[in-house]
């Protein structure tokens, strides 16, 4: 199957979209179709984007990536549209287009009336939530969303239904094994020599640090319990040092940005994952809320990873998520009950490790990027 796929994404970059983009087109082109992939590139130099490509991401650069290059951030997302309409309208037409992209979507679906796998993760407003509507009332689009919430309110949002619709959760890359609770301490410490001493556990959060994240959880956390090391991986560069720079803790590290494929490896090499979105969360972008029908990726990776796992109980999450299950779920705000779980799980050897596995064996069995690619292709050739 010729398979294309526009994205809203610049790569390679931080961006969790950018990460969900490369991981789903990977995994399409595992199972068989032959992908190309159109985005925005952050390398001005072509012949340095497959490098950079590859340690971003740790995947091997895809088979055809088409993007252009500008120093200017104003209408990216109408620029991929633009590219991916001129391949598109040259020929010959591929076999299914999945966008990402609200503009290049419209067109496609909307003005030229054809087939089309619209993924959307949020809920547009002003002169994007006609566009929006518009493009997922169409009998030949399928509108695959990231989870249940997210449809519900996509319906309460437009005052209609999707004509077809397709709830697909984020996931993890398929493969990944755990690290016995016995060796963890020495695989992070080849990475992380904070790690090295008589910690009496490492916590790890991977994520940016943006307000509603939970960070200020997790800095209460580390003062009640200073005998366990905090480690927070990820933010921007900014945010990372204005916060470093207010952190006066011992036990608590602000680490900075990390490749994805390293981010993978310390994540199972710690003791304890932390997830503690909050009720309202955003995503950098003024208006973006998303506490209400997110579908982290960290959730999946987390789970993947074989490590307890302490999360939110938000609603959304528990789609995914079960306490004393697969993770230990604690109202997002109260300090005092993430301390208790997090005692929880130091506390008890098998609580801990059963939580891990369940997480582990839940992964493999329903969220891996594979198994996604291998819906959406369902979903493709059945329109």
């Amino acid at each position: 199957m010729k398979f294309h796929y526009i994205s809203p994404s610049i790569l390679p970059s931080q961006t969790a979209n950018s990460v969900h983009v490369v991981m789903q087109c990977a995994a399409l082109i595992r199972a068989g179709a032959h992908v190309t992939l159109f985005a925005k590139r952050a390398v001005a130099d072509q012949g340095e984007f497959g490098q950079a490509f590859r340690k971003a991401y740790g995947v091997e650069y895809l088979q055809r990536i088409v993007t252009y290059f500008s120093e200017s951030n104003r209408g990216e997302n109408l620029r991929i549209a633009f590219l991916a309409l001129a391949h598109l309208l040259r020929g010959p037409w591929p076999d299914a287009i999945l966008s990402r992209n609200l503009y290049a979507a419209f067109v496609i679906g909307v003005l030229l009336r054809r087939p089309l796998i619209f993924e959307t993760h949020q809920l547009e407003t002003g002169v994007r939530k006609p566009i929006q509507s518009a493009i997922m009332t169409r009998p030949w689009v399928t509108t695959l969303v990231i989870s249940n919430k997210l449809l519900e309110y996509i319906e309460k949002h437009h005052g209609k239904k999707p004509n077809r619709s397709l709830v697909l959760h984020d996931a993890a890359p398929d493969g990944i094994e755990p690290i016995s609770p016995d060796k963890r301490r020495s695989v992070l410490t080849q990475t992380t020599p904070l790690a090295t001493g008589k910690w009496e556990a490492v916590c790890g959060y991977f994520g940016h640090l943006y307000s509603g994240r939970g960070i200020e959880i997790i800095e209460a956390m580390a003062v009640a319990r200073p005998s366990v090391l905090f480690l927070i991986y990820g933010g921007n560069e900014g945010d990372v040092q204005a916060r470093s720079a207010a952190n006066s803790l011992q036990n608590l590290y602000y680490m900075g940005h990390i490749p994805h494929p390293e981010a993978q490896k310390v994540m199972g090499a710690v003791d304890v994952l932390l997830m503690p979105y909050q009720e309202s969360v955003s995503i950098g972008v003024t208006g973006h809320d998303t506490a209400k029908w997110m579908s982290p990726m960290k959730m999946f990776e987390y789970m993947a990873s074989g490590v307890p796992l302490i999360a939110s109980d938000l609603p959304v999450l528990c789609e995914v998520l079960q306490d004393g299950e697969n993770a230990l779920l604690v109202p997002p705000n109260n300090t005092k009950a993430w301390i208790s779980a997090l005692d929880r799980l130091l506390g008890d050897e098998n609580l801990a490790k059963t939580v891990g596995t369940r997480a582990h064996n839940d992964y493999k069995e329903n969220y891996t990027w594979n198994q996604r690619a291998s819906r959406i292709l369902e979903s493709a050739r059945a329109l």
